[in-house]
């Protein structure tokens, strides 16, 4: 793990994982050790899109790609609770249905039979399904 993920970690545990959390950037990165590299690690950070500035200087906000790149990168507090697993899970499988519902939908398109509404409507329930578990589970 390199500097870079190592403060990243450390900032969504501080952060609690919440994109809405604000952290005191800079003190984080000196308890980290890491002071005297502090205008670097927030600029490559920043680069990255893992943390977004507010209006206090070196207060920081962790990011949507910030959280998936800590929880990615497996350091401690980034366990991943069941409701979490389910959004993935249900996520994936959308988004595969959705590609699905595409593909089904142009041939619908050119044979509108009852046969092949059957098999749009089909996949559209199990997009709908996924729909509701996701919702179910988002925090």
């Amino acid at each position: 793990m390199d500097v870079y993920q190592k403060v990243l970690v450390k900032l969504h545990e501080a952060s609690g994982g919440r994109d809405s959390q604000t952290v005191d950037f800079k003190e984080l990165v000196k308890d980290l050790g890491f002071l005297g590299n502090y205008p670097d690690i927030f600029k490559q950070m920043s680069r990255q899109g893992w943390i977004a500035e507010t209006r206090r200087p070196d207060v920081v906000c962790i990011t949507h790609w910030g959280i998936k790149e800590a929880k990615k990168i497996g350091g401690e507090g980034t366990e991943v609770s069941e409701s979490e697993k389910i959004v993935a899970k249900e996520t994936e499988r959308l988004q595969s249905d959705a590609k699905q519902f595409a593909i089904m939908l142009d041939e619908f398109a050119g044979d509108r039979s009852k046969g092949s509404f059957a098999s749009l409507d089909n996949v559209f329930g199990k997009m709908s399904d996924a729909m509701g578990k996701i919702k179910a589970n988002v925090e």
